[in-house]
């Protein structure tokens, strides 16, 4: 499908979450969710889509010392970047993955004239790329899947991988969507881990779950995704007192991975936290679950052959994969290179090069014949309606089994909405989400999320169409507004 983008519109809505949420250095209490709405002709026909996301402090960018005021500017400059460089490149009618893959280079090049990392670039694009992608899928009347694996976006490996040219998505994605998929539940720093640990002026009391004893009883949790701090002592203390959490309901029936968050600054400290870890006799049932390690090494390091030794010594034992390394279409192959076995799926990434990276993968694993490398399901703090239903509707496409979820836990549901927006999404996707104490959000149920709706409707995960006129304009919108102060 030939298409030409007309234009576009950002809009921004203040969020509060209900748990303050702590990652790496970053603690997230409230943050700007920003909606693009997009204009498209095709055979003279204006159709429109959407996309979405939070702007979080301290992910894209986490040079020391730069305010979560300036992180924002950023942000919303690196999606300037994007909507002027894909204006420009789908200014005529053309193919989407043509316009892409100029836009991308395009956008990287003028962001590294700012001083912007490869993934602070990428977050730009991948919002305006998801608008468009949700718009041409309404416009052929298909679901993102159907989108995908029928070649609507025209996305070719080739561009990643030279000796795959004309290879397609439907050569390695499953042949239709998953329609439920396991939650993978953050535990943070802070989070606590029982309820007796919640001072009695820090509990929230609003229906939902706080502690993690709490979800492991009432959502059947069996996937998990624990945060480290690389600290030996006290990563230690933290996974013992969450592996006791968890067997204590599940034995040993769980799955983990486990989180570096950039916090360990080389190899060989790496290596040192998980001598540590396997000489304690209570770790060995969440050893021996452990997935995957995710971005454990800080991103300036971690691609360098210097890190390899020890990223192929730890990848022996369990896949050492990246997350905020990946800011880049080369990023996956260069880390394979250097001894990583897998790699992250996140919207905010973008979609089209995680449809890519699931092709390197399936081509790694010998045209899927094999399971050695592997993709997981990574979560931003997403809320709803359209950042999380069109992270799910990737993930489902690409066939992934969990995913990390955690907007859902940090965020009251979808309460930072209008009540005439939150009661339309409950009766669009009743599968997903559901009226919980004071709250109508997602709802997990045996572990996992059921998503039907989500993959069922036409675009990109969503059936109910946001209203960016609810929105605040981003040239009206003030960083003040959040109340933080810095």
């Amino acid at each position: 499908m030939r298409y030409s983008l007309k234009e576009s519109r950002l809009g921004l809505r203040n969020s509060t979450t209900r748990i303050p949420f702590r990652y790496g250095a970053a603690t997230l209490s409230r943050c700007p969710q920003a909606v693009l709405e997009v204009d498209i002709e095709v055979d003279g026909r204006v159709h429109r889509g959407w996309s979405g996301d939070c702007l979080p402090p301290g992910w894209f960018d986490k040079t020391p010392g730069r305010s979560y005021r300036d992180q924002v500017t950023d942000q919303l400059s690196s999606i300037r970047l994007a909507r002027t460089a894909l204006s420009e490149r789908a200014g005529r009618p053309g193919a989407f993955f043509e316009s892409w893959v100029d836009a991308n280079l395009e956008v990287r090049h003028a962001a590294a004239g700012l001083g912007f990392n490869p993934l602070l670039a990428s977050f730009g694009i991948s919002l305006v790329e998801r608008a468009v992608m949700d718009a041409l899928a309404r416009a052929s009347g298909l679901s993102f899947a159907d989108a995908v694996r029928g070649d609507l976006y025209g996305i070719d490996l080739g561009v990643v991988e030279p000796s795959m040219s004309g290879t397609r998505p439907a050569d390695w994605l499953p042949g239709a969507p998953r329609r439920w998929v396991f939650v993978r539940h953050t535990v943070g720093l802070g989070d606590p881990l029982t309820r007796a640990e919640i001072p009695e002026e820090d509990r929230v009391d609003d229906g939902l779950p706080q502690a993690l004893e709490t979800y492991v009883e009432r959502a059947g949790l069996r996937y998990f995704k624990v945060k480290l701090s690389a600290d030996p002592d006290a990563d230690r203390a933290r996974l013992v007192a969450v592996a006791g959490v968890v067997e204590r309901h599940r034995g040993p029936d769980y799955a983990v991975t486990l989180d570096g968050n950039e916090q360990f600054t080389s190899a060989d400290a790496l290596l040192g936290l998980f001598e540590v870890l396997r000489s304690e006799a209570r770790l060995q049932t969440l050893l021996n679950n452990v997935v995957a390690i995710e971005q454990p090494l800080e991103r300036s390091i971690a691609l360098d052959e210097s890190a390899a030794e020890g990223v192929r010594s730890l990848s022996a034992w369990r896949p050492v994969i990246i997350d905020e390394s990946d800011g880049t279409t080369d990023a996956y192959r260069r880390a394979l290179k250097v001894g990583y076995r897998g790699v992250s799926s996140k919207n905010c990434k973008g979609p089209t090069k995680a449809i890519l990276n699931s092709g390197l993968t399936w081509l790694r694993n010998d045209r899927g014949r094999r399971s050695g490398f592997l993709m997981t399901g990574e979560d931003l703090c997403s809320v709803g309606v359209v950042p999380v239903q069109a992270d799910l509707c990737l993930v489902a496409t690409l066939g992934l089994g969990h995913v990390e979820r955690n907007g859902h836990h940090y965020h009251p549901g979808l309460s930072y909405l209008p009540e005439a927006d939150r009661r339309a999404a409950l009766a669009a996707h009743p599968d997903f989400l559901a009226e919980q104490g004071t709250i109508i959000g997602p709802v997990v149920r045996g572990g996992r999320f059921e998503i039907g709706s989500i993959v069922d409707c036409v675009g990109f995960g969503f059936a109910v169409e946001p209203d960016p006129g609810s929105y605040t304009g981003e040239e009206v919108w003030d960083f003040d507004s959040l109340g933080l102060g810095g």
